[in-house]
């Protein structure tokens, strides 16, 4: 399996692994070659080359990055060398049967409700509340401790702070920010930078 990533959010990515038995024969991938070990005895591997032969042993990568729009940059660079991306589970979750959340990242202490939909590359980080009927595009990272409440829609590229709060049946759109703490009484629209309870907007793309 390939960690792909060496930087901060990589260690609590790690972590993961290793409490789920995932961590024996790992290569890490970073594309600074600077980076040479990861956490004392992982070698970091640099080359599209490395990859593909990485991969021609086993097909798996974890994404190592937390940032909506890499995370998208290299789960589309990994895919085209011939990888498949692998979802994060971290321990302590409750993730209902009638959850679509397959292809994202949960991390630990997690709750996910029933009739929700988590788009593909998503990271839902520890201690988040994803209530029924919510629906997440793709790429989006909700942040430790955020909650967001029934039958709400968030877009893609978003990325929720640590302890928001989105209120129930509120429509976010792609690449917001959500400060944290924030909490969003109202609809956003496409590319706001929201703050503050209740939530006001500080800044368009």
């Amino acid at each position: 399996m390939i960690l792909a990533g060496a930087g901060g959010h990589a260690l609590e990515v790690f972590d993961i692994l290793i409490a789920s038995g995932l961590s024996s024969n790992l290569n890490v991938f970073d594309q600074n070659k600077d980076i040479l070990i990861f956490q004392g005895n992982h070698p970091v591997i640099h080359t599209e080359d490395e990859l593909k032969a990485a991969f021609a042993a086993d097909p798996r990568f974890v994404l190592g990055v937390g940032k909506p729009g890499i995370r998208q940059r290299l789960h589309a660079q990994m895919n085209c060398l011939g990888g498949e991306l692998f979802a994060l589970r971290g321990q302590g979750n409750i993730i209902s049967g009638f959850a679509d959340c397959g292809s994202a990242d949960i991390f630990s202490q997690c709750f996910i409700g029933p009739n929700t939909h988590i788009g593909k590359g998503c990271l839902i980080n520890t201690g988040v509340q994803i209530h029924h009927e919510v629906s997440i595009g793709e790429f989006t990272e909700v942040n430790p401790g955020a909650v967001v409440l029934g039958a709400a829609q968030v877009g893609s590229f978003c990325s929720i702070g640590a302890n928001a709060t989105i209120l129930p049946g509120i429509k976010i759109g792609n690449h917001v920010t959500v400060g944290a703490g924030a909490v969003i009484i109202r609809d956003i629209p496409d590319g706001r930078t929201i703050v503050g309870v209740p939530g006001r907007v500080i800044s368009n793309q």
